[in-house]
């Protein structure tokens, strides 16, 4: 006990002097509740932890940027080597009493922001597609041009911008699928042949983003109550919305300005540091939260059967501030659930309330 005690006492020290000062972003880690101490510990399987963790070591031990934890400048390789490369044993060996035991006593915890934050999920998702078009395929994903065009609105595009410069990557037998492809930023393409074809994202025009489903609902078009039954990607209630009302989906989406390109890829699902790991790469505000910090993650996740949710259930990991996204701003993450059913049904229905630290080496 009196151990405890004094590990609590150097513990919180430590925190409120990290947690007190700067005026940055990233000042807004706040010093962790003792409470926090006794629920650090992972309920997903180990080796996958190890997996991205060493998914973004390469590019941080490159690095000579500093990561700001607060008022606490951190060298990223230092990062590396002190906050991220111990857990890496640990998690190979599937030793979850010493990793739990390490994030005890070994690790600073700071909350992000003052507040709960909200978390989402996304998805890889599979859809049908061609590499040319016909009376099946016909709404494109793009290759971002190289010119002044790479700035055009999503209004401008959708209303013909880039037609006849060959910029079209893939073409898409779902118009939705593309406006899904668009929110998720990857995908896998099913292609006539069988073949499966990935595509990732090769940025955006720079131009502000505008959630259309959000806008739907504004106009009271979609019903309330629980969404329809979808083994689809995007938002089920706003996909049967634009399958009754077709001539509606480029006049919504075209109020988002925000349009992504694509480019073919080795693996679908990819970072800022390559491949996203399923259940371990967190898509974050980069303003926030330093990028490739390590994060513990609580909240509420679904449980599904056959596609199906059928309840939920909490859940507590380590997971890794990986990716970004146009969307997730201020007190919001998105969590990478991979490309199967349940990835899928959790990017659909999780929009819930958790907490969020920080950890870095004492």
């Amino acid at each position: 006990m009196a151990r405890m005690s004094r590990e609590l006492s150097r513990f919180l020290l430590v925190i409120a002097v990290i947690g007190c000062a700067g005026s940055t972003a990233t000042a807004q880690l706040v010093a962790a509740k003792p409470e926090t101490l006794s629920v650090a510990c992972d309920d997903f399987d180990l080796p996958s932890l190890a997996a991205a963790i060493e998914r973004e070591l390469p590019a941080l031990e490159r690095s000579s940027a500093t990561l700001s934890f607060g008022a606490t400048p951190v060298r990223a390789s230092d990062y590396a080597a002190r906050t991220l490369k111990p857990l890496v044993a640990l998690a190979k060996a599937n030793d979850r009493a010493n990793l739990c035991g390490a994030l005890m006593y070994k690790y600073v915890w700071l909350h992000v922001g003052t507040d709960r934050v909200m978390f989402t999920a996304y998805h890889t998702p599979t859809v049908r597609g061609s590499l040319t078009q016909d009376a099946t395929y016909r709404w494109p994903l793009y290759k971002r041009p190289k010119d002044a065009a790479a700035r055009y609105t999503t209004a401008q595009i959708l209303g013909g911008a880039l037609a006849g410069r060959a910029l079209e990557l893939v073409w898409l037998a779902d118009a939705y699928d593309a406006l899904a492809l668009h929110v998720e930023g990857a995908g896998m393409i099913q292609l006539p042949d069988g073949k499966m074809m990935p595509v990732g994202s090769d940025g955006h025009n720079g131009q502000a983003y505008q959630n259309v489903s959000k806008l739907l609902i504004a106009d009271n078009r979609l019903p309330s109550g629980p969404p329809p039954p979808s083994h689809a990607p995007g938002n089920p209630k706003a996909r049967a919305y634009f399958a009754s009302h077709p001539a509606d989906l480029n006049v919504y989406w075209g109020k988002n300005p925000h349009f992504v390109f694509f480019r073919s890829v080795d693996k679908a699902g990819g970072g800022r540091y390559g491949a996203l790991v399923n259940n371990r790469s967190v898509a974050v505000d980069a303003e926030r939260v330093p990028m490739g910090s390590l994060l513990f993650v609580r909240a509420q996740k679904p449980i599904v059967a056959n596609g199906t949710i059928t309840g939920w259930e909490p859940f507590s990991r380590v997971m890794l501030a990986q990716d970004t996204g146009a969307g997730i701003r201020g007190q919001r993450m998105d969590l990478y659930f991979g490309d199967d059913d349940y990835a899928l049904a959790a990017a659909q229905a999780m929009t819930v309330q958790g907490d969020a630290w920080v950890l870095m080496s004492r």
